[in-house]
């Protein structure tokens, strides 16, 4: 939930959101880096999936796709660099981006070789500044399968078909890498023993002084699955958690592959505050934006 604010002086804010929700869709987001950009890159999804619902509204029979989610992702991420790279053009170079590329210069001289490296100079410069001040995960499932998408700087969205391990941030991450990878975490682990790891990554990952406390943990269940399903949440505190985490401190997590331990996290899995006591399903979700 952390923000700090670099470069102001003020103390870092520890109510932060970082997790978003695409209602009526079963898909959630997580953000690192600059908030400015990761939010106008999630406004931009928002969009895109906006017009996917209104698409199941005209065509009940249409379905959405991994592919429609990842492009979506692609074009909000594309826009955002364009549009900061077309800030700084015309900052440094005093020309618009558009301009630049159509070979125009403002003061209607003839477009010449110190403008063109100028100009790719500073688009290769924004490019690089931003590699490691965005980071996003979408994550969830479709009626066509799960959905697992990680988005670092501008390059080219990562995807997995049965769910990697994908971690964001800055330091971070890196120490919340090596939790999970000293775990052997893989998609073959119960929820009980997943919970657990994802933990025990957390408190790693609070080494880098810009990671604060965690609200919750989402889980997404398919649809299909007997309610709760959906996104669903579990408080980053809760009681199980802090004890399994002291019990197998040095200890290996074999033992929470039961029944009895899946079926606790389970039970302590509860829906998002953002729907509604009942759960719906897509097709009435869809009906009632």
């Amino acid at each position: 939930m952390r923000a700090t604010y670099r470069g102001m002086g003020v103390d870092s804010h520890d109510r932060a959101g970082k997790i978003y929700e695409f209602a009526p869709f079963n898909l959630a987001a997580a953000i690192a880096g600059s908030t400015s950009s990761t939010h106008a890159i999630i406004s931009e999804l928002c969009v895109y999936l906006r017009g996917y619902c209104k698409a199941k509204m005209e065509n009940p029979k249409a379905v959405m796709v991994l592919e429609h989610v990842r492009n979506s992702l692609e074009s909000s991420r594309k826009k955002e660099l364009r549009r900061i790279q077309g800030c700084e053009m015309e900052s440094q170079l005093g020309c618009d981006l558009q301009d630049w590329l159509a070979g125009k210069l403002p003061t209607g001289e003839q477009f010449n070789e110190l403008a063109h490296k100028w100009g790719i100079q500073i688009l290769k410069k924004v490019r690089q500044d931003f590699q490691a001040k965005v980071g996003i995960i979408v994550a969830g499932v479709l009626e066509t399968g799960p959905v697992f998408l990680r988005g670092l700087g501008f390059e080219s969205i990562e995807d997995s078909a049965s769910p990697a391990i994908y971690v964001i941030g800055g330091k971070g991450a890196v120490e919340a890498m090596q939790s999970l990878i000293k775990r052997n975490q893989n998609v073959e682990m119960g929820i009980a023993r997943s919970m657990l790891h994802v933990y025990e990554a957390m408190k790693a990952a609070k080494i880098d002084k810009g990671v604060g406390d965690p609200a919750h943990y989402v889980v997404m269940k398919p649809w299909t699955v007997s309610a709760p399903h959906g996104m669903l949440r579990i408080i980053a505190d809760h009681p199980l958690l802090k004890q399994w985490s002291k019990t197998y401190r040095r200890r290996s997590t074999e033992p929470l592959e039961t029944r009895t331990a899946n079926d606790l996290i389970n039970d302590s899995l509860s829906p998002s505050r953002y729907r509604k006591s009942r759960l719906l399903g897509p097709e009435e979700l869809v009906g009632k934006i």
